[in-house]
């Protein structure tokens, strides 16, 4: 292999890896304190079940009334089907209780393990409540 060849190969694979960097980012749990597990209820806004990211959206009630939407995000729509969940699992104005693992920045949401939905029908996996 030619000297011009063997550095174009190089920068190829180093381009390809750099790729890579954002990717993994993507799909980090960081953004998530995994160590607490905690519980809210709120009215469904909007559910999202399609990849890259299953995400719900609630409305939750303030002491003075007002509500205040929190964001979920959880796993894949494969590994959220493993779970029991479908595209039915939380409907718009339902009351759900989602368990939750916080967001470290203390903005509300998490990424969703598991809910109870308004029939009181649990999705997720039991080790997890």
């Amino acid at each position: 292999m030619s000297r011009d060849a063997s550095a174009r190969l190089i920068v190829a694979a180093v381009a390809l890896s750099l790729g890579a960097v954002p990717a993994l980012a993507h799909h980090s749990l960081a953004l998530f304190n995994r160590t607490i597990s905690r519980d809210v209820e709120g009215v469904v806004k909007e559910y999202k079940f399609a990849n890259p990211h299953v995400r719900l959206t609630i409305a939750v009630a303030n002491p003075d009334g007002s509500t205040t939407d929190w964001e979920f995000e959880s796993s894949s729509v494969s590994r959220m089907i493993a779970r029991g969940f479908n595209r039915v699992s939380a409907r718009i104005g339902d009351v759900v209780t989602v368990h939750y693992n916080p967001m470290r920045s203390g903005k509300p949401g998490g990424f969703l393990s598991a809910m109870t939905d308004s029939r009181g029908r649990k999705y997720g996996p039991v080790e997890d409540r």
